[in-house]
């Protein structure tokens, strides 16, 4: 197989900075119910832009291309709440009020990277931090808390696998300005 052919599994993302890591692990950590599913790597928390799925080399080179030509500035959310998406069993932190900024950026990446052969999801913007997958407990209710993060990049990233799962790793980054 020719280097054309290779391909690796990519998405867009905001990745978080240690602090606001350490705060989604600390906030998960001491919820009671943290055992039911099973819960992420701290190292792979984001929140997902798009879903590329198995790219080629070049499909890589020409999202980075297009990912490059987005314009966009700095804004904030806030992650304040927690979810479930019942039928894929997943428990998610997210924000009750996503900003129109967030939404612009999703937007404006989807719009770029389709002369790359990418078909955006058709599914209305959920933007979400996957906490645990197979979770079968219940939302955790009356628990009420504030994690700011501040959104100055997305990032391209590749999952890889190993024996213990996948391992998210950023191979591009994409300042806002």
């Amino acid at each position: 197989m020719n280097d054309k052919q290779k391909t690796r599994r990519l998405f867009f993302a905001l990745w978080p900075t240690d602090q606001v890591r350490q705060s989604m692990v600390e906030l998960l950590t001491s919820l009671p119910q943290k055992k039911n599913g099973r819960v992420m790597r701290p190292s792979n928390l984001h929140v997902t832009l798009h879903f590329i799925g198995q790219a080629t080399t070049s499909t890589k080179d020409c999202m980075h291309a297009a990912a490059r030509s987005v314009q966009a500035e700095p804004f904030q959310i806030d992650l304040n709440c927690f979810g479930l998406f019942p039928k894929a069993k997943i428990l998610w932190m997210g924000t009750r009020n996503p900003s129109a900024q967030l939404e612009q950026l999703h937007k404006k990446l989807g719009l770029a990277i389709e002369d790359c052969g990418f078909n955006s999801d058709t599914r209305v913007f959920s933007p979400h931090v996957t906490l645990a997958r197979k979770y079968t407990g219940p939302v955790p209710e009356r628990v009420s808390f504030s994690i700011p993060w501040a959104i100055e990049e997305f990032v391209l990233v590749e999952s890889v696998p190993f024996e213990q799962g996948v391992n998210y790793q950023v191979i591009e980054k994409y300042p806002l300005a």
